[in-house]
């Protein structure tokens, strides 16, 4: 069994990090030790948000700080839920908590003024997540990809963004034709699981 991580002490490790940091790519480098440690935990998940909705996976914001600096998400994946392709415009990380996800990553190239469509997403990497796995996610060349558990079990993942995700202004990307669309993916939670 683990020791307790608190979460005031995980807001002061990632403001620790947040001001030292100088770039997104360093953010994540230092902020991973820490949701490491979370995931570490047994029972960081309360029964009652382990489970998908019916229609599509689950989102439950589980804390944030004061100041919005960040926030801890869980995603409870039923099986064949997927994710439509998005990006996150802020640096994130992805932690697999339970069971496991596939992850395809994508880059949105320009093909011209005068090309139609004037935009392509690129495929270029796929991974399966597995527990203990970390991927993470950062603005320009790091941000889009696809999320899905195609296996026949629940999957839990955990993520750590640099904003309330649920109230930050995105995309979903057209794989197809390159276009996008405005979209804010809300908490399917009223309040944090765990009180700031």
């Amino acid at each position: 069994m683990s020791e307790r991580y608190e979460w005031k002490q995980l807001e002061q490790d990632i403001a620790e990090v947040l001001a030292h940091a100088g770039s997104n790519r360093a953010i994540v480098d230092g902020v991973r030790p820490h949701l490491q440690r979370l995931l570490a935990q047994e029972e960081l998940i309360p029964a009652e948000y382990r489970s998908p909705l019916p229609h599509k996976y689950a989102q439950y914001l589980l804390y944030k700080p004061e100041d919005e600096s960040f926030s801890v998400i869980a995603f409870i994946w039923g099986p064949k839920q997927t994710a439509p392709v998005h990006d996150h415009l802020v640096w994130g990380l992805v932690g697999l908590y339970e069971g496991a996800v596939v992850e395809k990553r994508f880059r949105r190239e320009v093909l011209g003024e005068s090309a139609e469509p004037r935009y392509r997403l690129r495929e270029v990497g796929e991974v399966t997540a597995r527990k203990g796995d970390i991927s993470f996610v950062y603005p320009p060349d790091y941000d889009i990809h696809g999320v899905s558990n195609p296996f026949d079990d629940v999957a839990i993942t955990v993520h750590i963004y640099g904003t309330d995700i649920g109230k930050q202004p995105r995309h979903i990307h057209d794989v197809e034709t390159g276009g996008l669309r405005d979209v804010v993916t809300r908490h399917d939670n009223e309040a944090p699981v765990y009180a700031g």
